[in-house]
């Protein structure tokens, strides 16, 4: 099993957003959920606006996956943290254990943006499992991509180039200058975040998503 994750440059992201569509699109995620949020933190003082990526972290030591009375979050091969829905009951208690407030619930249970009307097109690219309202659910390191070798779609798409695919078990001589300088964030417990955060004018080792 591979430990695969993602470095964040802070330095380099624009916040344009596009890493939360292409994750929207690839994945189809219903209106109102957000498996990829954009969040700006604004510092006065150096005059400066940092945007940065946030999801699952996709813990080494992940609190959800203990607390689950269903066992329903396991890991991927890649080390990525998935959700069996069939197994979920949506007791939520994943979601009070989440040091990120990760997990995410579709409890309106609304899944189209077109309501009872049919879209102009439909997507070429459908989800490879339909999420089912009201279960758990977050990012998936898009695990179908990595089975195939590819990256997650939102580290494909940027622009910017601020997202890197890591395999922390076998990083690439680029990614190991990064990883000394990538920080997890503040959580209060260590479950060793494999989505990690380089900055140079903010500390992330003190945020906290929760």
């Amino acid at each position: 099993m591979s430990r695969m994750g993602i470095i964040v440059n802070v330095d380099e992201c624009i916040g344009c957003h596009a890493c939360f569509i292409a994750c929207k699109q690839e994945n189809q995620v219903s209106p109102n959920i957000q498996w990829n949020r954009i969040r700006k933190v604004e510092n006065r003082e150096k005059n400066i606006i940092n945007y940065f990526r946030a999801s699952c972290q996709h813990c080494e030591d992940p609190a959800c996956l203990k607390v689950c009375p269903m066992k329903a979050v396991y890991k991927g091969p890649h080390g990525e943290i998935l959700i069996d829905q069939d197994k979920c009951i949506a007791c939520k208690a994943c979601l009070a254990a989440c040091p990120y407030g990760m997990p995410m619930f579709n409890d309106r249970k609304l899944t189209s943006y077109f309501g009872e009307k049919q879209p102009l097109f439909s997507p070429s690219n459908p989800p490879t499992k339909n999420a089912q309202p009201g279960k758990a659910e977050h990012c998936t390191l898009c695990s179908h991509r990595l089975a195939k070798g590819k990256e997650p779609a939102c580290v494909e798409i940027c622009p910017a180039k601020a997202l890197t695919l890591v395999d922390f078990d076998a990083p690439t001589e680029k990614q190991k200058a990064l990883l000394p300088k990538a920080v997890s964030l503040k959580a209060g417990v260590d479950t060793k975040p494999k989505v990690r955060y380089v900055c140079s004018n903010m500390d992330f080792s003190e945020v906290a998503l929760k």
